[in-house]
């Protein structure tokens, strides 16, 4: 489960002078309030380049901690040319990213931990090492630690 840890215009000004290739997963961070994803991506990738910054593409697949996956979608012409990828994904995920790619990751998101979507869909923060510990709602952990839970555009 992920939130943002930094708002547009801080993105956009660490992006600055890079070309970059954003990397994403249609698992998890699609579902934590669609940080992730390729229509989130794609929609900050058109954000990016109206605002000046060389955005070579988009990638990414429906598991980002699968390795196989990663290289499946892997475009060695487009990561070649890039000065970063910029993953959005959970830790996991842009670490997989990092290994099959062999570029620099740039991760705006926190892995708050594991979770689950209950029945309404809610995405839900838990702590499986202790089962009894309490399960609380994505949005109220990310806001608990002054993270974002929403896309950036």
């Amino acid at each position: 489960m992920v939130a943002r840890d930094r708002s547009y215009e801080e993105l956009r000004r660490d992006l600055r002078c890079k070309k970059i290739v954003i990397w994403t997963c249609n698992t998890c961070a699609r579902l934590c309030n669609g940080i992730g994803g390729t229509d989130s991506a794609e929609r900050l990738a058109a954000a990016l380049r109206s605002d000046g910054i060389d955005v070579l593409g988009v990638l990414g697949t429906s598991a980002s901690c699968l390795e196989r996956k990663v290289r499946a979608k892997e475009d060695t012409e487009m990561i070649g040319r890039a000065d970063l990828v910029l993953a959005m994904t959970c830790s996991i995920g842009a670490l997989c990213a990092e290994r099959i790619f062999g570029k620099d990751v740039f991760n705006p998101l926190v892995t708050l931990g594991t979770g689950f979507a209950d029945e309404e869909g809610k995405m839900m923060i838990c702590d499986c090492r202790h089962p009894k510990s309490p399960v609380k709602e994505l949005s109220h952990a990310a806001s608990e630690k002054g993270l974002h839970c929403s896309p950036y555009v």
